[in-house]
């Protein structure tokens, strides 16, 4: 005879592919006739700007360019900069059958540093972290049997599993006007503008993905005078994305990425704004918790079960923690004053320890300042934080970092100390194989040719499953516990166990 399983089918998003591909990008720029000699390069900086996404058969990839900038002193102390585009392009690519996906990548820099090849011809090096996740629309089927047969033991599990279920996305474009601060003096020439966006708030409304975020602006600029100074400003924004289906009170994670960005000063005589305008991609994923009902095992009391195994392959989201720290930077270089600094944030070290995933995240800030003579010097410091996370051995987690405040810097005859406010986000998520009967076949027993007891007496040699017990002799694991008055599924070793037959 054969079972008649209930089917009922469950749909999500499976995320086959999700990893970081780190490179480096370099580019020779040259110093244009209309300038003096470089005398020494004293800062570099960089933005990366995705402008492409692709995902196929097998591959995804992505590509954009990096805005990337150098500032020198020529020989008579002015300071001078020089820009350039790199393109780049980042290709993964993933065992799966994939009819149809949908990519979400991000794009960081990681680190800049530049030299001079001689007065005319500066190197620039940049690094990137792309990120690339690929989701593919599942449907499993899951199966019960709601009223089994009193001889029919099944073996029931409920999973609790938080499974991404859908996708949406925003372009939006922010044309906005950066106030320069009251106690700052007007900009006569911009030299640096970096960028970081944030997301404030997000939640699911309905359909839509509603999230509120920022776009903070880190400028550095000369004045009539020649000094120079920095500033910080934000450009809030709200936006929302469709998600094509009700997601109330699922969690919703949005990833900000940069796609064009310009800023240049008004052209007013006593400048005291900077004109933006900025493309912005936001990626929506809404992550929700299913409870799965599985049935692990099945047997048969009076008859002989043949059951049927389905498996099912599946990447759960486990927890997804933020931490805030502030990580110090020290260099015994003397220096007069701190004009500048902005952070940068590398691809984590990990190392496993039993049941805890140890974390390194090296960190690099290029500062600009002066020395003791009143000279305008660069230097890339250099530092890292540590920190720890609960993680079972077959779970794996990533790691994405940006700095979150603004930099405090202490400059003497000794060196120089830096404080720089970091936020990390740790998402662990682990890789499932799931077994469970979907069928089978049951078969009547041959009828025992000797008289077969009530009642089995034994003693557990070692701690037992009651289940396993009941399986081996035949017998309902609700009798099994009755007879013996167990409250736990585990039998200690060495008890003495009724089992009746």
């Amino acid at each position: 005879m054969e079972l008649a399983f209930q089917k009922r089918e469950l749909e999500y998003l499976n995320r086959i592919l999700c990893e970081a591909v780190v490179q480096e990008q370099t580019a020779e720029m040259i110093v244009p006739d209309s300038l003096p000699d470089a005398d020494r390069v004293v800062d570099a900086f960089a933005t990366a700007l995705v402008r492409s996404e692709e995902c196929g058969a097998g591959a995804a990839s992505m590509g954009g360019t990096i805005q990337a900038g150098v500032l020198f002193v020529t020989e008579d102390g002015e300071v001078q900069r020089l820009e350039t585009q790199i393109p780049f392009t980042a290709r993964r690519e993933f065992d799966a059958k994939l009819d149809e996906g949908t990519l979400q990548c991000g794009c960081a820099v990681s680190a800049v540093d530049a030299r001079m090849l001689n007065s005319r011809k500066i190197l620039i090096r940049v690094g990137i972290c792309c990120t690339m996740s690929v989701y593919t629309r599942q449907t499993q089927a899951l199966y019960d049997l709601p009223e089994p047969s009193s001889s029919l033991q099944l073996r029931r599990t409920e999973l609790p599993l938080r499974l991404p279920l859908a996708l949406g996305e925003k372009s939006f474009t922010l044309n906005e006007e950066v106030e320069l601060p009251g106690s700052k003096p007007a900009i006569e020439r911009l030299l640096k503008c970096v960028y970081r966006l944030e997301t404030v708030e997000q939640k699911l409304v309905g359909s839509k993905a509603v999230f509120k975020g920022s776009l903070l602006v880190h400028a550095l600029y000369e004045c009539a005078e020649g000094k120079l100074h920095n500033f910080e400003g934000v450009v809030p924004f709200s936006q929302y994305a469709d998600m094509g289906q009700e997601l109330d009170e699922q969690e919703l994670r949005t990833v900000l990425v940069l796609t064009s960005i310009e800023t240049e000063p008004d052209g007013q005589l006593d400048c005291r704004r900077l004109l933006l305008s900025a493309n912005v991609l936001a990626q929506c994923t809404a992550y929700g918790e299913k409870t799965i009902a599985l049935i692990e095992d099945a047997f048969c009391t009076d008859a002989e079960l043949a059951p049927q195994w389905g498996e099912w392959t599946l990447s759960a989201l486990l927890d997804r923690q933020s931490f805030r720290e502030t990580a110090t930077a020290q260099n015994e270089t003397p220096a007069g004053a701190v004009v500048d600094a902005w952070l940068y944030a590398e691809e984590a070290a990990k190392r496993r320890e039993g049941e805890k995933m140890l974390l390194e995240l090296p960190l690099s800030c290029n500062v600009l300042f002066s020395d003791n003579e009143g000279k305008l010097q660069g230097k890339s410091m250099r530092t890292s934080v540590s920190l720890s996370t609960e993680l079972s051995e077959k779970a794996a987690c990533r790691v994405s970092a940006a700095g979150s405040g603004e930099i405090f810097g202490a400059a003497s005859a000794s060196g120089m100390e830096l404080r720089c406010p970091v936020t990390i986000e740790v998402e662990s998520s682990a890789e499932q194989r799931l077994r469970f009967v979907c069928g089978g076949e049951i078969t009547p027993l041959e009828k025992p040719q000797e008289r077969q007891p009530a009642v089995i007496l034994r003693r557990t040699e070692a701690e037992q499953d009651v289940w396993e017990i009941a399986k081996s002799y035949r017998t309902a694991t609700q009798a099994l516990m009755d007879a013996n008055g167990l409250q736990s599924p585990l039998v200690p070793a060495d008890t003495l166990l009724l089992i009746p037959m």
